[in-house]
């Protein structure tokens, strides 16, 4: 596990502040399940933004009632197997689903590990990426000065600051907005308009 300044906040985070990390940070991922999902010609990119709406919907609806429990029965479908591609782009389109599971966790467990293992995942995400590249490993402080790194790390720590504020459905909006407002995923690819 990679040693950060962020790491006490995210797990201090009280459980819709845990919830609403998670799901930013899949928001911030969900492109990569895209990419994958049009390479193997596939749909259930529409699936994966209607749970991710679901999660969004439930945290700024009053009264909203969701079933999460079946919801992630059908989500576990929808989670590509490693084994079954010989391409990259499996690989980040897996760490979104390891994301909106840690979502689902936050609604379902209550576990206070979720929006650091959320981090986490989207940190080695760009650690293999850089692997990848360079065609070898990548120790921690290498990593830490690289772009991408040091880009998601900014983006996590003023997603916290967002955080550090008075539950209300607009702040959650306002996150969700900041979030697509960026541009691009933590990979660096950009958002389509």
């Amino acid at each position: 596990m990679l040693s950060l300044s962020i790491n006490e906040p995210l797990q201090n985070l009280l459980s819709w502040q845990q919830s609403v990390f998670c799901m930013a940070l899949s928001e911030h991922t969900k492109l990569h399940f895209h990419l994958f999902c049009d390479a193997i010609e596939s749909s259930s990119a529409e699936e994966i933004d209607k749970l991710n709406a679901l999660f969004w919907e439930k945290m700024t609806t009053k009264g909203a009632k969701i079933n999460f429990t079946t919801q992630q029965e059908h989500f576990d479908s929808l989670i590509p197997d490693a084994r079954e591609h010989d391409f990259y782009g499996v690989y980040p389109a897996i760490d979104h689903c390891v994301i909106l599971s840690c979502a689902f966790n936050t609604f379902l467990i209550k576990s206070k590990e979720e929006a650091l293992n959320a981090s986490q995942t989207s940190f080695s995400t760009i650690a293999s990426f850089i692997e990848l590249q360079s065609g070898k490993a990548i120790e921690d402080e290498q990593l830490e000065t690289e772009p991408l790194f040091i880009e998601q790390l900014e983006f996590q720590t003023e997603l916290l600051k967002m955080l550090d504020n008075e539950r209300s459905p607009e702040l959650i909006k306002s996150i969700r907005e900041f979030v697509q407002s960026h541009g691009v995923t933590n990979l660096g690819i950009a958002l389509a308009d």
